[in-house]
């Protein structure tokens, strides 16, 4: 599934691209794949693209007059552009024609696995005030008291609290073991028996690898492409994540797999003990 720095490379490529376009026409091949009003200018017909904003692994074009479209990769879902009268590839549910400069072009939105949206609204209050008033602070901005307020009263595995996106929006499967191996924690630790010190780290760890993730395109494990449709290097510098089994980068251990919030989950036995940190 696409996480934040995945989503974040799209929105780059998007705003970069189409930010002051027009919007020539929208074609829908999928109708049930958008939530809301489906009519053209819903679907931004004769608008002006005006800006890309993300928040966790969301994200909404916002029109010149306010209008939005809000965008959820789900599993496999990608937004890309594509010269004019590109022939659709399968399961692209949406495309749209726009112009820019005097350039026509298109862009398409696909998703294979069907588990993605996109759901239009009449303005960006609404989309705060109902869909991401749902979400919590976005991983590159929430702070180590927040998450340490939120871990508290809470006995379940540390990384399922990490995969909860009321508590932080962005991080999925991947940057959570990787976090945790990187700040040497075990995934199925109680999130309430983490120190704040710890805490603090995680986030600083969240940040760091998150924004080596962006400067790599993401990780690319099955689809993922940025707005260009070009492939992301981030998986290349995985310590953990899918390494079941493989020694340890730092200690040479072999690496041990798990289940965790019904997620599979890698993680170093000797770099990361369960028993709780004296710090």
């Amino acid at each position: 599934m696409p996480e934040l720095p995945e989503v974040e490379t799209i929105c780059r490529g998007l705003a970069h691209y189409c930010v002051g376009a027009k919007v020539l026409s929208a074609h829908v091949h999928r109708p049930e794949f958008i939530l809301g009003d489906q009519s053209p200018t819903s679907l931004f017909t004769g608008l002006t693209i005006a800006r890309v904003i993300r928040h966790g692994k969301q994200f909404v074009m916002e029109s010149s007059c306010g209008r939005i479209m809000l965008f959820h990769m789900g599993m496999s879902g990608c937004v890309t552009i594509l010269p004019f009268q590109s022939k659709p590839a399968p399961h692209v549910h949406v495309r749209w024609t726009l112009t820019l400069n005097g350039k026509k072009f298109e862009m398409h939105h696909k998703d294979p696995r069907r588990f993605g949206w996109l759901h239009t609204h009449e303005n960006m209050q609404v989309v705060r005030e109902i869909a991401w008033s749902r979400l919590g602070p976005d991983a590159l901005e929430i702070s180590p008291d927040a998450l340490f307020q939120n871990v508290q009263n809470r006995r379940c595995a540390v990384k399922a609290v990490l995969l909860n996106q009321s508590v932080v929006a962005g991080v999925g499967n991947i940057y959570a073991d990787e976090s945790l191996f990187q700040s040497r924690i075990h995934p199925l630790r109680k999130a309430n028996s983490i120190s704040f010190s710890e805490i603090s780290n995680l986030v600083k760890q969240i940040r760091i690898i998150l924004k080596n993730s962006i400067r790599g395109g993401g990780s690319t494990i099955q689809n993922h492409a940025d707005a260009l449709g070009k492939a992301g290097t981030f998986q290349q510098a995985h310590k953990v994540y899918g390494r079941a089994d493989e020694p340890c980068v730092v200690c040479g251990a072999l690496l041990k797999h798990v289940l965790c919030a019904q997620r599979s989950t890698v993680f170093c036995p000797h770099c990361q003990p369960k028993r709780p940190s004296k710090m």
